[in-house]
């Protein structure tokens, strides 16, 4: 697997010098900025794919803040994240980074890529990796800011805006994280917790991983009014845990929630799912995506649009959402897009392999 992913670092490289020495290109047609989107135009060109993110949530919010500062991604863009990522950035070279499996970036592709500036989402466990030392040590300013939590997300956008001299955009992304928040908080708060509905999220290909209930990142489904049922011994909370189907089965929960899409189309027609009374009463929903999860991996920014789909999922009397119309605002504030409306069915579709 290093030895792919150096490939992968090679033949990113390449790309990169390729991107520095063109000229930067218009937005395509439909996709006009607004008042408080960065363009590639003007004294911020000059920033143009200048910024190495660290991690998938750093690239991920880097891309959503100001995407003409990205000189790159971690990994190859999926499909279905494409759909939703405009062609031009689709070639950005895979500079590698640090996330599961132990994989890092290669030191030495780093430093030759010439790059000086790096961003770097402080959250969780990344924390307990040399990332910002071992950025450092190649030459490189370091920008980093809090993002573990969705209470961090309006002081993450606020403190990029000052960093990356964006301070409107920053405000602007703050803000709507700031009234979402707030809104659903709002509409949740007499809901006794024994009255919240009990989830498993059905994480990999078999569904057989999921978060534990006390896990930091269990944090989006609290404020949906849900509870994930994986209880991890003391200690593992925000470890990967697998689970047994017998687990599961004894956990008997009210709703499933399903990362990966093949599962999704399986699951109906599946004998040992087919067993479970949440599938039986129709209530297995897929996590929506687009372009990257709305809940889970990563834990995002995306969660400000997650948790409003997920309440109103689930307590659509409590939070009765036009997801549809949240979706499409949201798109065209984080990303400047204007979605038809086969393109906000797509966020909610299972098509694809991953």
């Amino acid at each position: 697997m290093v030895t792919v992913q150096i490939r992968l670092l090679a033949s990113g490289l390449l790309v990169l010098f390729v991107m520095l020495a063109m000229p930067v290109m218009p937005c395509r047609a439909g996709a006009a900025a607004s008042p408080a989107a960065v363009t590639e135009s003007g004294p911020e060109a000059k920033d143009a794919r200048s910024v190495y993110c660290a991690t998938p949530p750093s690239t991920f919010t880097l891309y959503a803040f100001a995407p003409e500062l990205l000189a790159g991604w971690n990994t190859p863009l999926r499909d279905y994240e494409k759909k939703f990522i405009p062609a031009r950035y689709h070639n950005l070279p895979v500079l590698g980074g640090w996330y599961g499996q132990g994989f890092i970036p290669d030191r030495e592709m780093l430093l030759a890529s010439g790059i000086k500036k790096a961003f770097y989402l402080s959250m969780g466990p990344h924390d307990r990796l040399p990332i910002e030392k071992t950025l450092t040590s190649l030459g490189m300013q370091v920008t980093s800011v809090p993002g573990a939590s969705m209470a961090d997300m309006a002081t993450c956008f606020l403190d990029m805006g000052r960093a990356f001299g964006r301070e409107e955009r920053g405000a602007a992304l703050a803000t709507y994280a700031e009234q979402t928040l707030e809104k659903v908080s709002h509409a949740m708060r007499d809901l006794p917790s024994e009255k919240w509905t009990r989830v498993y999220v059905a994480l990999e290909a078999d569904g057989l991983a999921s978060v534990c209930r006390k896990s930091q990142r269990a944090e989006v489904f609290a404020a949906a009014g849900a509870l994930s049922v994986h209880d991890c011994p003391p200690g593992t909370e925000e470890s990967f845990l697998r689970v047994t189907f017998e687990q599961l089965m004894a956990y008997d929960p009210e709703v499933i929630l399903v990362f990966h899409p093949a599962l999704m189309r399986r699951i109906p027609t599946d004998p040992k799912w087919s067993s479970l009374p949440a599938v039986r009463q129709g209530k297995v929903y897929f996590i929506p995506r687009g372009p990257f999860s709305w809940l889970e991996r990563p834990a995002t920014y995306m969660r400000l649009l997650g948790v409003q789909w997920l309440a109103n999922k689930l307590h659509p009397d409590l939070y009765p959402v036009d997801i549809a119309a949240e979706s499409r605002h949201f798109m065209k504030l984080f990303f400047n897009l204007e979605l038809d409306d086969a393109q906000v069915n797509d966020f909610f579709d299972p098509y694809g392999t991953f």
